[in-house]
């Protein structure tokens, strides 16, 4: 097995966790004030922001920094169980997965703006 250099592990890190919560490379972007361009530039090129940015990515994408540099199946077994989430939100991401996908999109994207919005908020009182 070829041991993957740290750019491309950051680069599948990166797709990963943002198709994990649902985003598009514009929802990673919007959340993260991040251009598009950039965040393309990090999945694709393996691109390595500055620690400012890459800190911010991390908080967007809801977790700390140091797993955006764990070998792929390193960060896949350390996941979340299904079986570790309780009955009343699997109800409702099977009611979510149930829409259009049009009208899921745009539960998606009013979902990101708040948890946006109460990262920002959390931040504040952090900081």
């Amino acid at each position: 097995m070829a041991i993957m250099n740290i750019a491309s592990i950051f680069a599948e890190n990166v797709k990963y966790y943002r198709k994990k919560l649902g985003y598009s490379q514009y929802d990673l972007a919007d959340n993260s004030t991040i251009s598009r361009t950039m965040i393309s530039h990090y999945e694709r090129e393996g691109r390595i922001p500055p620690a400012g940015r890459l800190q911010l990515l991390a908080d967007t994408l809801r977790i700390p920094v140091y797993k955006l540099f764990i070998e792929p199946k390193e960060v896949k077994k350390s996941e979340t169980e299904l079986s570790d989430i309780d009955p009343r939100s699997i109800k409702k991401l099977r009611d979510i997965l149930s829409l259009p996908p049009d009208d899921r999109n745009d539960l998606y994207r009013i979902l990101n703006k708040m948890l946006r919005k109460n990262q920002l908020e959390n931040r504040a009182k952090a900081g």
